[in-house]
């Protein structure tokens, strides 16, 4: 009896001692190679491919301090929700070292020093026992690299944090910031206009730094300078010059990169009609590969909502020349767009792309099979009648253009310089100027690999709506910084509209739920009991034998 007892008490502990050398062979084997599991649809909990490609081309150690007050609960609840990102961020990279420091034991020169670097103490309200207090609290972050420093002064939430984190990673790892010019003189969008100071701050915040905005001029002739990486032709209102479009094409043959945003209408002031307008780039867009419809579209199917003034009051009402593109829509191959779920595009016109050797035409994105176009005069009411005979398609609406483009100008005379008076529509044209530069100035006239994408409206610019913002900068991302940023900023867009369902789809699920759900129930519990009647039964008859 003993010995069977030391037979199986050694038995028994081979069995844990095997068991538990297994567990220690695994936690070591997942240091070195380790297997995540993100069940959501975008990998939302799982920190993006971008991300993980900027921890890879990391070459020295990168600090990231955070400065997180532990009291109250709310506060600790992010510093746990940014640390769990942050052990996130160092299982894919050794060269990481992230701290974690408590301000509240900080003397007061300390607390100085925090401000003067940019982390501020902040007041957010704190209910307690009943009652609301202020609470004075710490929600900073620093990332330094190689002596340079930057700074989340406040983070309240881990929704963007990502996107903020890996992004200010690459701004101190990155040595010289790209510029992104946007063309101005024809009445363009300008992020340096006083009316557009909201977007400017906007697109400073979400650029984080990883390029500068400047506004570009080609009046008189000028080239565009070498230091912009990519021009914005944004919403023009007057045409182009011969030599303004002849300067584009040349930044594009030098291998820069462009977006032309063209509307296609020009409202009338104080009034919801409008007349096509021309900007003189139909030509030009349609020889790199991206044909402008000169048309508006409407999507009677997916549209965005709007805002009018009827009388006193504001109404808001569906709005089919505000066209709303979702799912599955978007093209899912392309990095600007495989991760968008919406873009409302207002008073936008079609695309069609060209064939041309040596370039690759991606539609970006595409209305519904519902889109409509019309031409001629616009009478925008959103009251308004369609014309009967616009017939019903799916219309591309943005593309994006890659390859070696050939120069528009190729076989053609440097343009001449347009005089002041000429280059002004409303006065009559003089005789153009002389060139400066005709005679020792050559015609470039195939471009290195680059890229352009064209969109049929500027208008989302001005609606300020997050869907619009996001799609303008993963595209200037992408032609400015390639993928590194796309696919963390897409993680935060999000809209999952209800599936449009016929009266008989809806009347079924109605009544399913009203008469089906409890006749299921109710038949399920006669089962039940006649089974267990029957079985009963079958004891009674069976077990008496």
């Amino acid at each position: 009896m003993v010995n069977k007892r030391i037979k199986y008490g050694g038995n028994t502990l081979a069995f844990v001692a095997i068991i538990f050398g297994i567990l220690v062979l695994i936690n070591f084997l997942s240091t070195r190679r380790f297997i995540r599991a993100d069940l959501t649809e975008d990998k939302r909990y799982t920190i993006s491919k971008a991300t993980k490609n900027v921890l890879d081309t990391l070459d020295d150690i990168v600090t990231i301090t955070t400065y997180f007050s532990t009291n109250p609960a709310e506060v600790a609840q992010i510093r746990r929700d940014v640390r769990d990102v942050l052990d996130e961020y160092n299982a894919f990279s050794k060269r990481l070292q992230i701290d974690f420091v408590n301000p509240a034991d900080f003397d007061d020169g300390q607390k100085q020093e925090l401000r003067f670097k940019g982390i501020p103490e902040v007041q957010i309200n704190v209910v307690k026992k009943d009652k609301a207090e202020i609470a004075n609290v710490y929600m900073g972050i620093s990332i330094g690299y190689s002596g340079k420093e930057e700074i989340l002064p406040v983070v309240r939430s881990t929704a963007n944090l990502e996107y903020e984190l890996t992004s200010t990673i690459l701004k101190v790892t990155t040595k010289e910031a790209k510029t992104v010019g946007f063309l101005t003189g024809h009445g363009e969008f300008d992020v340096n206009d006083q009316n557009h100071q909201q977007v400017r701050q906007l697109l400073d915040k979400t650029a984080q730094g990883q390029y500068n905005l400047s506004s570009v001029s080609l009046q008189g002739g000028k080239a565009v300078d070498d230091s912009v990486a990519t021009l914005v032709v944004a919403g023009v209102q007057q045409p182009l010059t011969e030599r303004a479009k002849y300067e584009i094409d040349q930044f594009i043959m030098r291998g820069g990169r462009a977006i032309f945003l063209v509307d296609p209408i020009q409202l009338q002031p104080g009034t919801l009609q409008a007349a096509p307008l021309s900007t003189g780039l139909n030509d030009l867009l349609e020889h790199y590969g991206a044909k402008l419809g000169n048309n508006l579209l409407l999507d009677a199917r997916y549209h965005d909502t709007a805002r009018f003034q009827q009388g006193f009051m504001t109404v808001i009402q569906p709005y089919p020349y505000f066209v709303k593109i979702v799912k599955p829509n978007f093209s899912m191959e392309h990095s600007i767009t495989n991760q968008l779920e919406v873009l409302t595009l207002p008073w936008t016109s079609s695309l069609e792309t060209v064939p041309k050797e040596g370039i690759t035409a991606v539609p970006l994105a595409k209305t519904s099979e519902a889109g409509r176009s019309i031409q001629g005069y616009y009478n925008l009411m959103p009251n308004a009648p369609i014309p009967p005979n616009a017939e019903s398609q799916t219309y591309t609406v943005a593309v994006a253009l890659e390859g070696k483009f050939k120069s528009f100008y190729a076989d053609k005379e440097i343009p001449s310089v347009p005089s002041p008076a000429s280059a002004d529509p409303t006065q009559e044209s003089e005789a153009p100027a002389p060139v400066p530069d005709a005679e020792t100035r050559v015609t470039k006239t195939e471009s290195e690999q680059t890229q352009i994408v064209v969109v049929g409206t500027a208008q989302f610019l001005t609606q300020l709506r997050p869907d619009g913002i996001n799609f303008f900068l993963n595209t200037v991302d992408w032609l400015t910084l390639g993928d590194a940023l796309i696919g963390i900023r897409s993680h935060t867009i999000t809209d999952r509209p209800l599936r449009e369902v016929s009266e008989i789809e809806k009347n079924f699920i109605k009544y399913l739920c009203i008469v089906g759900v409890p006749l299921i129930v109710v038949v399920f519990g006669l089962l039940r009991y006649f089974l267990k009647r029957r079985a009963k039964r079958f004891v009674e008859t069976y077990g008496s034998v």
